[in-house]
């Protein structure tokens, strides 16, 4: 049972969430031969000020998601 968590900054529309989920369940089924039904993604919105790279929090950072 495939379990692909996506953890990013907050900022993506429910639209993206969307269109992402399904790429990436099809990439499982096709390509790793998982049955659609045992695919699960999960999706972990963490607020710019919770979120750095590089050592920078987001937030400070000048860009958006």
């Amino acid at each position: 049972m495939p379990f692909v968590q996506i953890t990013w900054v907050a900022g993506r529309s429910p639209e993206q969430k969307r269109k992402l989920a399904e790429r990436i369940t099809t990439a499982l089924v096709e390509d790793g031969r998982a049955k659609r039904e045992n695919v699960h993604v999960s999706f972990v919105d963490v607020p710019p000020t919770d979120y750095a790279e590089a050592g920078v929090v987001v937030a400070d950072q000048k860009r958006t998601p």
